[in-house]
């Protein structure tokens, strides 16, 4: 047999079977994912799941953070967890240029001291129901600069329909 040489490792030096480089790597990739796996169970216990996706990048996802479909679903994760609750107005992107949204996020505290985020975009005007919600009545202090516009949508409404058919 000749010794060779690793095209990925030159380094390493010559070898017979296998490339010490390759083996390094090997070993750490390997380490990655069973601290990429013990992260996501940690999650998953935080958060009363019994299995999690791969996070997404395009939605602001990571490990300890995730997105839900909407604010009922937040406010049932809120339900069984508890957490601290929080808002604030951000720009999304979507195919066609940006749109400002309400982005409700509850902090679940993790037993090693850690924080995991869960988050969705609510738009008060369009969902008035959830402001009887107790995920959303736990902001309340916050809710102030958001209430006004719920308010401010329901007045122009009915201006609209007054005007209208007032005439």
């Amino acid at each position: 047999m000749i010794p060779q040489t690793c095209r990925l490792h030159p380094d390493a030096g010559r070898f017979m079977a296998t490339c010490s480089g390759c083996a390094r790597d090997l070993y750490d990739t390997e380490q990655r994912n069973r601290a990429a796996a013990a992260r996501r169970a940690q999650v998953c216990t935080v958060l009363g799941l019994r299995r999690l996706s791969e996070p997404r990048p395009e939605l602001g996802e990571t490990t300890t953070r995730r997105c839900v479909w909407d604010v009922r679903e937040l406010d049932t994760l809120y339900a069984r967890v508890g957490g601290t609750v929080t808002a604030r107005q951000v720009e999304r992107d979507y195919g066609g240029g940006t749109f400002s949204t309400t982005e409700v996020t509850l902090a679940v505290p993790t037993p090693d001291g850690a924080v995991v985020e869960v988050f969705t975009d609510w738009e008060p005007a369009a969902e008035v129901y959830a402001l009887d919600l107790p995920v959303i009545r736990a902001l309340r202090p916050a809710l102030a600069a958001v209430e006004p516009t719920v308010q401010d949508a329901a007045r122009e409404d009915r201006a609209y329909w007054n005007d209208r058919y007032d005439s």
